[in-house]
């Protein structure tokens, strides 16, 4: 179950140290609400996953050199900022049924 959800995470975005990577995520009301879990820590990388409402996942692999966000939605650059929202497709599997 655990590789089905890697697995739908197909989306990947690749950040070099002194870019700036965000996601707009306005439909969060608040933090509560996601569930991060880190999977490996260091001092020299960080791999980890955030689930939110609206069953978007978002997965990092953080090293020196650079950062790597998968994700199950694609996400589209908002014009004139770094940041980038989620182009949702409702019709979208609920990630929490892999989970079961």
């Amino acid at each position: 179950m655990l590789n089905d959800l890697i697995t739908i995470l197909k989306y990947e975005y690749t950040v070099h140290p002194g870019e700036y990577f965000n996601v707009d995520t306005y439909w969060v009301k608040s933090m509560s609400e996601v569930k991060t879990v880190i999977i490996d820590q260091d001092h020299v990388f960080t791999k980890m996953v955030s689930f939110y409402p609206k069953n978007f996942v978002i997965y990092l692999e953080q090293f020196p050199g650079q950062s790597i966000y998968r994700t199950n939605f694609p996400l589209k650059k908002i014009d004139n900022s770094d940041s980038h929202e989620v182009l949702f497709d409702e019709t979208a599997k609920n990630i929490f049924e892999y989970l079961d």
